[in-house]
């Protein structure tokens, strides 16, 4: 029985193209720090040190821990010195990206119908951001109102996608199996990665996205709308 469901928010709850959101960050960010360290080496490094992050699994180590360890000790700048540009930069410009997004009224009427199924609602958002950059997008996305049980974030997660643990991770917060779970997202390699422990998985097709063209195999799939429309009967199915 389903309990539990888990929506991923760029290109799920929050419909936008990844290589055009990945642009903009960069460019934003990339302008922000200018004034203490040459762009081009920060984006570089920025990227490196995600990677980092993003393959880790010491799991005594959240990925703001591990991000900062390679990130700060690699860069180049006091850490008192560029943190306050970085915070600088999420509270005052990353809105400039929102731009390149667009709401979706199925991602509300999504939530609310498992809301109203009386089940948990999870945002299972790729913790590589600060909170305050999901916050952001949860309200680009229109549902930053709603109480969600769990919203990841790379301040109190340890794992990232497409790593089991990540989710292994998430069905242990909850107190849920993973067979208690649904996961809806669009990405093939990060979201039905969530299939390997026993989630069930539920692929958006909006802005689907399947970088090695691998093979899809996923419980149900289709637009946003169809999932507003049909999550009830599928937490039943389940």
């Amino acid at each position: 029985m389903i309990k539990s469901v888990l929506f991923d928010l760029d290109g799920t709850l929050l419909p936008l193209n990844q290589d055009d959101f990945a642009r903009e960050y960069l460019t934003h960010i990339g302008a922000k720090v200018a004034q203490v360290i040459d762009p081009k080496k920060f984006v570089s490094q920025l990227l490196a040190s995600t990677d980092v992050m993003v393959r880790n699994k010491d799991k005594t180590k959240t990925n703001q821990q591990v991000f900062l360890e390679d990130f700060l000790h690699k860069i180049g700048v006091a850490r008192e010195i560029l943190l306050p540009v970085i915070d600088e930069f999420y509270e005052t410009d990353f809105v400039l990206v929102k731009s390149i997004t667009r709401r979706a009224a199925a991602a509300r009427q999504a939530i609310m119908a498992v809301i109203e199924c009386g089940l948990d609602v999870v945002v299972a958002t790729n913790p590589i951001f600060p909170a305050s950059a999901v916050r952001q997008r949860l309200a680009w996305a229109g549902v930053d109102d709603i109480n969600f049980k769990l919203i990841t974030s790379y301040e109190q997660s340890h794992f990232c996608k497409p790593h089991v643990e990540y989710y292994l991770e998430i069905a242990a917060h909850l107190g849920r199996l993973p067979a208690e779970c649904l996961m809806v997202g669009n990405d093939v390699k990060e979201d039905l990665a969530a299939a390997r422990i026993g989630m069930t998985t539920y692929l958006v097709t909006d802005c689907l996205l399947n970088v090695k063209n691998a093979v899809i195999n996923t419980d149900y799939q289709g637009t946003l709308q169809e999932l507003a429309q049909t999550i009830a009967q599928i937490i039943k199915e389940r």
